[in-house]
C-alpha cells in the first residue's frame, strides 16, 4: 500500500513538473487556454480530492502563476490584439491579466498608457479588476493615473482595487483623495486598504487623519494597519 501511494505521488509530481515546463515554454495561445481550464493537472489526484481539495490541483492555478512572471516584450502585441479583438470575455480577462503583469515586470510605460486607456473604454469590471491588480506594485512615478483615481472615487464595486492600484504613485492629488475617502467611510476594511496605499504615497499630512481614526476605532485589525501606515510615513 505504501509503495502504491509513493509511486502515485511520484507520478503526480512528474505530471506537475511537465505542466510547469509546458507553461514556461509554450506560446501565449497555450497559456491563455490553460488559464481558462477547469481541469486538474493529473487524474491521479481524483482519489485525493475525495478527502481534500486544493487550488494547486488546478491547471489554471499554475497558468496564472506563469502569467504573473511574463517578462518578454514579444508577447505584447499578441496580447493587445486579444483584448481589443477577442469576443470571448474570459479569454479577454486572462489576456488583460497577462498584459498588466507584463507591464509591471517590464516597467513598460507605453503599455501602461494603453492599459489606462482600456480602463476608460472597458465595460467588464472583471477585466478592469485584473488590470488594477496587475499594476498595483508597478512604480507609477510621473505616470498619468487619472483613470485609476476616477474609479477610486466612484461607487463602483471595484473601487477598492483602484485604491490599492494607486500604490507607488506620486500624483499630487492622490493623498488628498485617499484622505477624503478615509474620513468619509465607516467601513474598516476600506480604511485598511487606504492605509496600505498611504504607506507609499502618504506624507505627514496623513498623520492627524490616521491618528483620529485610531483613537475612535475598536477594530484591532484597523488599529494595527493604522499603526503600520503611520510608522511607514514617519
Amino acid at each position: 500500500m505504501f509503495d502504491f501511494l509513493f509511486n502515485n505521488d511520484k507520478k503526480i509530481e512528474k505530471e506537475r513538473d511537465k505542466l510547469i515546463s509546458d507553461l514556461e515554454n509554450g506560446d501565449i495561445e497555450y497559456l491563455l487556454k490553460q488559464m481558462d481550464s477547469k481541469e486538474i493537472f493529473s487524474p491521479l489526484l481524483l482519489r485525493k480530492r475525495k478527502k481534500v481539495t486544493s487550488l494547486t490541483d488546478d491547471i489554471s492555478w499554475y497558468a496564472y502563476r506563469r502569467a504573473e512572471t511574463l517578462n518578454s516584450d514579444s508577447f505584447k502585441e499578441q496580447l493587445i490584439s486579444k483584448v481589443t479583438n477577442d469576443l470571448d470575455s474570459s479569454i479577454k480577462q486572462h489576456a488583460y491579466f497577462c498584459l498588466a503583469h507584463l507591464c509591471k515586470n517590464l516597467n513598460d510605460k507605453e503599455l501602461f498608457i494603453f492599459l489606462m486607456n482600456q480602463l476608460e473604454l472597458e465595460k467588464n469590471n472583471d477585466c478592469k479588476t485584473v488590470i488594477l491588480i496587475g499594476i498595483r506594485d508597478m512604480d507609477k512615478t510621473d505616470l498619468n493615473v487619472d483613470p485609476i483615481k476616477k474609479i477610486a472615487k466612484s461607487r463602483s464595486s471595484i473601487n477598492i482595487n483602484a485604491i490599492l492600484a494607486l500604490n507607488l504613485s506620486n500624483d499630487s492629488e492622490i493623498e488628498d483623495l485617499l484622505l477624503e475617502l478615509f474620513d468619509d467611510t465607516k467601513d474598516s476594511h476600506k480604511k485598511s486598504m487606504i492605509c496600505s496605499t498611504l504607506m507609499t504615497v502618504g506624507t505627514q499630512k496623513s498623520i492627524p487623519h490616521l491618528l483620529a481614526a485610531y483613537k475612535r476605532t475598536r477594530d484591532y485589525g484597523l488599529r494595527s494597519d493604522i499603526e503600520l501606515a503611520m510608522k511607514k510615513i514617519d
